[in-house]
């Protein structure tokens, strides 16, 4: 093997580039590993904020440290082990789902608001009916960037919505 030849050798491994010894033109590329996300339930997101509730004095400032969410994190692994097409609940994916809940929170928020218009009910959602649908969708896309959020609630409800408040400072 000739100096350039193992000079490419090395260039191609410091790139992430397996060698394929039979064939040093070919480099293959290296192995994927994909981690399965973390998939969550109704009922496992109201255990996530009742076990957050539980441990609300540890939110001195409205934020949970990050032994709390590694707490958390161990509940929920405890409680609801990770399944064939589910990940572990991680205390980042914790965290994350706590993020995602407070967001749709203050969706709803603005959306009960005699602002919008709409009547809501966590159960139901907006209940948009066809007299309606003309002026949510016009909520929807023409106030996109107010209201950008709030389509998946136009028939859909959201039950946390007292369980995420009680948890906001």
């Amino acid at each position: 093997m000739s100096g350039s030849s193992v000079g490419s050798t090395h260039l191609l491994h410091l790139h992430g580039l397996t060698i394929n010894p039979l064939d040093l033109w070919n480099p293959l590329p290296p192995p994927r590993t994909c981690k399965k996300a973390a998939v969550w339930t109704t009922e496992e997101e109201g255990a996530l904020l009742d076990f957050l509730a539980s441990h609300l004095s540890q939110a001195g400032d409205g934020n949970f440290k990050k032994a709390t969410w590694n707490t958390t994190a161990a509940h929920m692994a405890h409680n609801y082990p990770p399944g064939l097409d589910n990940s572990d609940k991680t205390a980042e994916s914790c965290e994350q789902k706590f993020k995602v809940l407070k967001k749709s929170y203050y969706t709803i928020t603005n959306l009960k608001s005699v602002a919008s218009g709409f009547a809501y009910d966590d159960e139901h959602g907006a209940m948009i009916l066809q007299d309606n649908a003309n002026l949510w969708d016009w909520y929807v896309k023409v106030m996109y960037q107010a209201h950008k959020d709030v389509k998946p609630f136009c028939n859909s409800g959201f039950p946390h919505f007292a369980s995420v408040e009680l948890l906001l400072p």
